[in-house]
């Protein structure tokens, strides 16, 4: 590790610079428009912004709309969108703040926030909330407080979400298998899972092996009641890291989770998990992801639905919470500021915008947008509403934004779980490696 931090993250995004190029050269990455420096406005006064965000391709429709009703509202205003799935999303943004070329429009994810706004990469939104750039009069202030750092608004909630599993409810019932319920546990799940699999044979299998999710991992610590991490520190120990690989390779082991050369071989993008292939019956997500899992089904006759994460035995408390969905944030570099504020007010504020988006990112964060929604919504959205309905009432508070080397810690997570499910050196000696090399990344973040 170099010493000092601003060192260091000129290492880091020459090394990520150097990566991606390679690794995501062949991809299928779906971008719009690239462009090339920050937005300009031309001598008749046309203003060009750039925006990026990461999603399915119901997302990027969504998301075109609404940029183009902007537009036709703003004729002045061009906004160029750069859009692609999550995988590489983050590295990508990296490079381009290092460069100074990011867009002026910025998806951010909580797990992110603090690290960007920290680097000086966000624009403080408070001065425009002071007038008619930006409302956030009738925004929760809980997301209102998640998306600010040290006093300062770096992020407007766009959805509010819960992690949840996604379920194919007719599946089970064809197979005479009772649906999860809310007080269900990780004994219920795994023997689920396996029950499942065993029913349909080789090849299909009760979840997708998500052991490699941080995210997920942290709910299971939530409920044993501490976060991910503390005092700048990674909290989780030997042996809950153990119990919670141990929980997966038994399931690996019995058929109920999908093998570690399917697990491998399977991304983010929701189109290519296997509930929506129609090789397993559960996965793990967001429930804001239930309409277009439901969308890209490959059994579309199928209904799905969604329940809270399985219970730990004796938790201390909920590991569920509610949480903003994706932000959307400013490029601190912006050359102009006013006009960026002006279109997240748009996309989270105006009838027609926020009806075009639904709750595809989450829950509307505008409290007048989600009562004027509820009674117009079609089945499989409410399902979403009513989700975030029973998370409200029996979830804990949100952890507080992960500190910087989150990125490397998340990165070495997944590592850990590939290298355990492939018998790559004993579980022990990777659960160290990985607790030593997360503290280690951690630390030189501080």
């Amino acid at each position: 590790m170099m010493q000092g931090t601003m060192k260091k993250w000129g290492v880091l995004l020459t090394l990520t610079l150097l990566l991606f190029t390679t690794a995501c050269g062949g991809g299928t990455s779906n971008t719009a428009s690239s462009g090339s420096g920050n937005s300009e406005a031309d001598a008749s006064g046309k203003i060009e912004l750039r925006m990026t965000w990461w999603g399915s391709q119901t997302r990027h429709d969504l998301t075109t709309k609404v940029i183009k009703l902007f537009e036709e509202k703003h004729p002045n205003i061009t906004i160029k969108p750069e859009y692609s799935g999550w995988d590489g999303y983050m590295d990508k943004l990296t490079t381009q703040v290092a460069g100074s070329n990011a867009p002026d429009l910025l998806q951010m994810d909580y797990a992110f926030l603090s690290d960007f706004a920290r680097r000086g990469a966000l624009l403080d939104l408070n001065p425009y909330t002071q007038n008619s750039e930006l409302d956030i009069s009738k925004h929760d202030k809980s997301m209102i407080d998640a998306g600010s750092i040290d006093g300062k608004l770096y992020a407007i909630t766009l959805g509010v979400n819960a992690p949840g599993v996604i379920y194919d409810a007719t599946l089970l019932q064809q197979l005479g298998i009772e649906a999860p319920q809310e007080s269900w546990t990780w004994k219920d799940f795994s023997e689920m899972s396996a029950k499942i699999a065993a029913a349909k044979g080789q090849g299909f299998y009760g979840s997708a092996d998500i052991s490699g999710m941080t995210n997920m991992f942290e709910v299971f610590l939530r409920q044993s009641g501490i976060g991910l991490f503390e005092n700048g520190k990674l909290a989780a120990t030997n042996e809950q890291l153990q119990q919670w690989f141990d929980m997966w390779a038994a399931l690996r082991a019995n058929g109920g989770v999908t093998p570690a050369e399917v697990t491998a071989s399977t991304t983010n993008a929701i189109e290519t998990r296997p509930i929506s292939l129609g090789t397993a019956a559960m996965d793990f997500a967001w429930s804001n992801q239930l309409l277009t899992f439901q969308q890209v089904n490959k059994n579309q006759d199928h209904k799905l639905a969604i329940q809270v994460i399985p219970h730990g035995v004796d938790e201390k408390k909920s590991g569920e919470y509610l949480k903003p969905g994706q932000f959307m944030s400013g490029y601190s570099k912006t050359k102009h500021p006013k006009e960026v504020a002006m279109f997240i007010d748009f996309m989270v504020n105006d009838p027609e915008a926020t009806a075009i988006l639904g709750s595809e990112r989450g829950v509307p964060v505008n409290s007048s947008v989600r009562e004027q929604m509820q009674s117009k919504l079609p089945e499989s959205e409410k399902a979403i509403f009513q989700f975030i309905d029973v998370v409200a009432k029996h979830s804990s508070p949100i952890n507080p934004p992960y500190p910087q080397g989150y990125s490397e810690v998340d990165t070495s997570f997944k590592t850990a779980s590939e290298q355990i499910a492939f018998g790559q050196g004993s579980p022990a000696d990777v659960i160290q490696q990985f607790i030593d090399n997360a503290n280690a990344a951690l630390a030189s973040g501080q």
